[in-house]
C-alpha cells in the first residue's frame, strides 16, 4: 500500500489523482500546514524540506517531488495508461510538458504566492510578482500553442500531464482570464472534471471549490 502525506490546495492533487486513476491501494495522511505539522520532527524525517506531498512506497521507500511520484506510479501501473508507451514520441512530449510545468508554472506560481522566499526585502516583492505574472502568461501561451485537437494535451489520449496542468491552472491568480485567453484549456478542464477519478477527489483537494 502507498501512503500519501498531503494537504488540500497543494501539489498533492496530481499524485493523488494519479493513484486514483491507477486504482492503486493507498491511504492518505493529511498534514496540517496551518498548524505547522510539516515542521514536526516526524514529518521532517520524511521530507527535510517540510513540503507536501510525500509518497511512501509499499516497500517503505520515501519519494518527494510530485513529478517523480507521477512517473513512478505510471511505471508501476502501466495498465492505467498514465503515460504513453516507453520510447514513443508521445511519451517524449509528455516528459517535456511534465518538466516544463514543474520548472515554469509551479516555480512561477511560487514567486507570486510565496514571494518572501525570493527576497528578504519587502520592497522587492511587487517587482518579483509583476515579473512572475508576465512569465506565467508566457508559459501558458506556449502550452496552449502546443495543444493539438484536444481535449487533452496529447490530443484524444489522456495522460498524467493533464492532471498537473489542471492543478497549475487552478492556482492561476485569474482562472477566468486564463480560460478566456486560451479556450483550449477550458476544454481540457471540462474533460478532466468528467473523469471519475478526478471527480472523486476534487472537492477534497480543492476545498475552495466547494
Amino acid at each position: 500500500m502507498y501512503t500519501l502525506h498531503w494537504s488540500p490546495e497543494t501539489g498533492s492533487f496530481a499524485p493523488h489523482a494519479a493513484l486514483e486513476e491507477a486504482g492503486a491501494d493507498y491511504r492518505l495522511v493529511e498534514v496540517d500546514l496551518q498548524g505547522g505539522a510539516h515542521h514536526s520532527e516526524e514529518f521532517l524525517a520524511l521530507n527535510p524540506r517540510a513540503q507536501v506531498p510525500v509518497l511512501t512506497l509499499p516497500d517503505g521507500t520515501v519519494l518527494t517531488e510530485s513529478a517523480a511520484m507521477m512517473l513512478h506510479i505510471a511505471d508501476c501501473h502501466p495498465e492505467a495508461g498514465l503515460f504513453p508507451p516507453v520510447g514513443s514520441v508521445a511519451r517524449a512530449r509528455a516528459y517535456r510538458w511534465l518538466l516544463f510545468g514543474v520548472l515554469n508554472l509551479y516555480e512561477t506560481d511560487c514567486r507570486i504566492v510565496d514571494t518572501h522566499h525570493y527576497s528578504a526585502r519587502e520592497s522587492d516583492f511587487e517587482g518579483i510578482r509583476a515579473k512572475a505574472r508576465e512569465d506565467l502568461d508566457r508559459s501558458w501561451d506556449l502550452i496552449a500553442a502546443a495543444f493539438g485537437e484536444g481535449p487533452y494535451m496529447l490530443g484524444r489520449d489522456f495522460c498524467a500531464v493533464d492532471l498537473c496542468l489542471l492543478m497549475y491552472a487552478w492556482w492561476h491568480p485569474d482562472r477566468g482570464a486564463l480560460v478566456a485567453r486560451h479556450p483550449v484549456l477550458g476544454g481540457l478542464f471540462d474533460a478532466l472534471r468528467r473523469r471519475p477519478a478526478v471527480d472523486a477527489i476534487w472537492e477534497r483537494n480543492f476545498r475552495s471549490a466547494q
